[in-house]
């Protein structure tokens, strides 16, 4: 994470992000764990790790599913994120042995990184199943209007579907499955709006957010190479 990007997650002006159990936020992060749970299994008996978790809008959730960890660079973020098992962390360098969690998960992080790649494999080694990974979808004209207007949001850009599942391949990840959708905007959408936004809660190629579910694979080295 860049200083400018450092300093804008730190800003005052972020207090005024929703509360996680705002009804847009819950809609917003219900309906994608609904789907994550169609891909992969999902209980108490799991450990999960949200890196970047800000707030806690996904930490929060995902804590009455299976036993979560949250991790984040910003301290004001985890100063309002409700989840008590959090720390600060540099995504690049996880304080974690390998295999640590079941599943390791990120929400809107990786368009504000330095370096994609060094963060992909560090959740790759700290998994043991699977990595779940879900950005902004450049290919929505709202989402691509945003990106290009705030500074923080610019490298978002070029986070098509085919630029994340190419870089998690690249980490030594396994895409078993990649789509985009839905059309809440978290800090956005009127709650008003819920009811028309929730039909549109379906897989297309203008959604707004891209869905990534990898899998751990044992068989292949970061970067692509074969482990002997």
């Amino acid at each position: 994470m860049t200083m400018y990007q450092k300093e804008y997650w730190e800003h005052s002006r972020l207090n005024k992000r929703r509360s996680v159990t705002h009804p847009v936020i819950e809609a917003y992060v219900l309906s994608k764990i609904h789907i994550l749970r169609d891909c992969i299994t999902l209980d108490p008996s799991m450990s999960l790790l949200d890196v970047g978790c800000g707030n806690g809008f996904f930490t929060y959730y995902f804590n009455s599913f299976c036993h979560t960890t949250g991790v984040d660079y910003s301290f004001k973020m985890l100063e309002l994120n409700p989840v008590k098992q959090k720390c600060m962390m540099d995504a690049n360098i996880l304080g974690f042995k390998d295999n640590t969690f079941d599943i390791v998960f990120c929400h809107a992080m990786l368009h504000h990184v330095l370096n994609i790649s060094s963060v992909l494999d560090e959740m790759a080694r700290v998994s043991k199943k699977y990595v779940i990974i879900l950005e902004p979808n450049r290919n929505n004209p709202l989402m691509f209007l945003f990106s290009l207007i705030v500074k923080e949001e610019r490298k978002a850009l070029k986070f098509s579907l085919d630029y994340l599942k190419k870089e998690v391949e690249h980490a030594g990840l396994r895409v078993m499955d990649a789509f985009s959708l839905g059309m809440i905007v978290p800090n956005k959408t009127p709650a008003f709006l819920l009811p028309v936004v929730n039909r549109l809660n379906f897989k297309q190629p203008f959604g707004m957010t891209n869905f990534i579910v990898a899998g751990k694979n044992h068989d292949v080295a970061p970067h692509g190479g074969v482990l002997l």
